[in-house]
């Protein structure tokens, strides 16, 4: 699509649109293929995640294109009331943008046109269908009944379809439909009318909304919060277009806190910008924040959120209480019996207030339980200010003060739990794909590595593991989850992500005897873990063995370096594995199981800034060779990578000019290579048609051809205000 197009219905620019492009490509896949048995694509995500605005960027799309497919969006809006006029605005909308698409006039959507105005914009060839549906429905007494009304302004899709006319149907925020009067289901009519049609088609709502029997006959997408990466850049991109200073601590501390919410993220760049504001520190993000919970944007969009679900104050008031006793209590989930007995609400209000907050995700309503939605900050810090100024009375002056006081508490806290998950091996994925395979013992027995194959290079080791004859064979795994997950409590001694349990059977005979359990933890230790350690969590798994009522199980502890001598005993006493993360590193490797951890096994990464001239480039020579003698390079190599290091420095600080005179540094080491990258700012080597040009008598740099000689592999790349030099190397060429 051509970015430089005006919007129609989308909201952002292609451009600005982040994270988003698989989903894109997936609807305008879906699109196209019309004869596909499953014409029924449902979209499926929590509230804010920006579903409306990845429909809206499909319709600019499919308008952009001009094929032979007419795009048609439809949202749902509690402003509809009832499922007649729900239906009617549904016709009028069709009817406009297929107008629209078929003269290639944006500016039509724009216009107050009625039907007879639209009819007389048609296509001479849309004209007779469309006369004749605007017909019928505008007569109602040719119909039986409201019913049948509401079928036919739904069905004028298929009037299209009949004349020659294919549309691909996208209706967005059924979950608006609950608020809907009357008895008329207006998403089960949706249901029963497309899911018989050859017409593509997307419904779009809430994750928990009243979809009904669509989701057990279509696909469904679950679009998920932003990746940290996605939310990343989201979050780089708003602050360069509202003008608002960040750096990198702060952007991954928004990125963190807002758990890849879009909307909330841009709700805080907007107030910074209004403010006049940088957010370059943890101060100013959690003052700008406070603001927000405190009557900002983000206050006024859950108290709209309230007063929808709840409008009288004093039920809104019973529900602040509710929800604040909850996620302060001990217990994470309670009776629902306990919640309609403090609402003072009939049976009906009660269900329709519950069904609502569960559609919200104010709660999570499961059987005859109620769980708050802990996992949401933003939401646990907006019910807490409420309750304390509404409920209790605080004063605000002080509710405010000691609110932003806890939130700069909390942010570094924040920042240190996500590093150390980002950290975690993936335990429970790993566990995850045991299948009784047969792997060599030294491989989860640390005493056994350690004398034989510690330190030595990746591909050594796994060429002597393919020989080694002492092996175990793992069991079969039918069920994993974190360890927290079986016993609440073990949340107080580590992290969700570092501990696992895993259950399954020793040789896949399916019997009582075959079973077992696998409990893994990966604990900290700078050094080999000492006895002590190993003892504490191992008393601490069989703990949960105990609690959960696990007859056979095995404990399995991951060190960062492993186990003292006196700790591997300790663990032998106890028929449990120790493994150092190197193993498991090599484990993950000789499964093939890297796809089921995704990242959580990554490469050594080295980063360094140094300036320009004083002979510099000497420090960054010295670095790289400590980098790859750790790494087990062989001297050679190391010199040659050196030479080249030193000669790339040579390159960025005599020509290009630099305005900050710094060289960016970045050494990637991966099991057969070493990848060296150089940048800087200033002149692009493209910008002066690089050539290959020896050193002229006297002068240093410029040695491109000496760089290829002596590298694997050299790439040169211009970025937007720079060079960009990659170099490779092999560990065995």
């Amino acid at each position: 699509m051509n970015l430089q197009h005006e919007k129609i219905l989308a909201n952002l620019q292609p451009a600005d649109f982040i994270g988003r492009s698989r989903e894109i490509e997936t609807l305008l896949r879906h699109a196209q293929n019309a004869a596909a048995k499953a014409n029924g694509l449902l979209l499926s995500a929590a509230p804010c995640l920006g579903v409306s605005e990845l429909l809206r960027q499909t319709y600019d799309r499919l308008f952009y294109e001009q094929g032979e497919l007419i795009p048609f969006y439809f949202a749902l809006r509690k402003s509809d009331r009832t499922a007649h006029a729900a239906a009617t605005r549904f016709l009028q909308t069709f009817l406009q943008q297929t107008v629209a698409f078929r003269r290639e006039d944006s500016k039509i959507l724009g216009a107050s046109c009625d039907v007879c105005e639209l009819a007389e914009l048609s296509l001479p060839s849309d004209g007779y269908w469309i006369d004749r549906l605007i017909e019928t429905c505008q007569n109602e007494s040719k119909l039986n009944n409201e019913l049948a009304f509401i079928k036919n302004c739904l069905s004028a899709p298929f009037r299209a379809l009949s004349n020659g006319a294919r549309v691909f149907v996208m209706i967005d925020d059924l979950h608006e439909a609950e608020y809907f009067a009357g008895e008329i289901d207006f998403v089960e009519e949706l249901n029963e009318i497309f899911s018989r049609s050859e017409i593509p088609f997307v419904f779009a709502g809430r994750r928990r909304s009243l979809l009904g029997k669509a989701a057990d006959n279509f696909e469904t997408i679950q679009i998920k919060p932003l990746s940290f990466a996605d939310s990343g850049l989201l979050v780089e991109n708003l602050a360069e277009n509202y003008g608002v200073g960040i750096n990198e601590q702060t952007r991954d501390l928004l990125t963190v806190q807002f758990a890849g919410n879009p909307l909330f993220i841009k709700f805080l760049i907007q107030s910074a910008s209004e403010k006049q504001s940088a957010l370059d520190s943890f101060q100013k993000v959690e003052k700008i924040y406070a603001d927000e919970i405190f009557g900002g944007k983000i206050g006024k969009f859950y108290d709209a959120c309230f007063a929808e679900i709840a409008s009288k104050t004093e039920t809104q008031k019973n529900l602040l209480s509710l929800l604040f006793d909850a996620q302060s209590a001990e217990h994470e989930k309670t009776h629902i019996e306990t919640w309609q007995s403090r609402s003072n609400l009939s049976e009906a209000e009660f269900s329709r207030l519950m069904r609502l907050l569960n559609t919200n995700e104010i709660i999570r309503l499961t059987s005859n339980l109620v769980e708050t939605m802990g996992e949401n900050l933003i939401l646990s810090d907006y019910i807490a200010s409420r309750f304390r100024l509404e409920i209790v009375f605080q004063n605000r002056a002080l509710t405010v003060g000691e609110t932003l006081s806890e939130f700069l508490k909390r942010a570094p806290r924040l920042m240190a739990d996500f590093y150390r998950r980002n950290s975690a091996i993936g335990l429970r994925e790993l566990l995850g794909v045991f299948d009784c395979q047969e792997v060599p013992k030294s491989l989860l027995d640390y005493s056994l590595f350690k004398d034989q194959l510690k330190g030595a290079p990746n591909a050594e080791i796994l060429k002597t593991l393919k020989k080694e004859t002492e092996k175990i064979v793992l069991p079969q795994i039918i069920y994993t989850a974190h360890t927290v997950s079986f016993y609440a409590q073990f949340a107080h001694v580590v992290e969700k992500e570092r501990s696992a349990v895993a259950l399954g059977f020793i040789e896949s005979k399916y019997t009582d005897d075959d079973e077992t359990v696998w409990i893994a933890a990966e604990i900290d230790s700078k050094l080999e873990a000492k006895k002590e350690l190993a003892e504490f969590w191992c008393d601490r798994l069989e703990m949960v063995a105990l609690i959960c009522n696990f007859l056979n199980y095995r404990i399995w502890l991951v060190a960062p370096e492993g186990f003292s001598p006196e700790a591997i005993e300790a663990l032998q006493s106890r028929n449990a594995f120790g493994s150092s993360k190197k193993q498991v590193e090599l484990l993950v490797e000789f499964l093939g199981a890297k796809d089921a951890l995704g990242e959580k096994i990554k490469a050594n990464e080295y980063e360094m800034v140094v300036p320009m001239g004083e002979d510099t480039e000497l420090i960054a020579a010295q670095t790289v060779e400590e980098i790859a003698k750790r790494h087990h390079f062989a001297p050679k190599a190391i010199n040659q990578i050196k030479t080249a290091l030193v000669e790339a420095c040579i390159n960025a600080t005599e020509h290009s000019h630099s305005p900050d005179r710094k060289i960016y540094q970045k050494f990637t080491v991966e099991d057969d290579k070493i990848i060296i990258t150089i940048s800087n700012r200033g002149l692009r080597l493209a910008d002066k048609k690089a050539q290959e040009i020896m050193p002229e008598e006297g002068r240093r740099g410029w040695g491109l051809k000496l760089m290829k000689n002596l590298m694997d592999e050299v790439k040169f790349e211009q970025t937007d205000d720079g060079t960009r030099i990659s170099m490779v190397k092999y560990l065995t060429k």
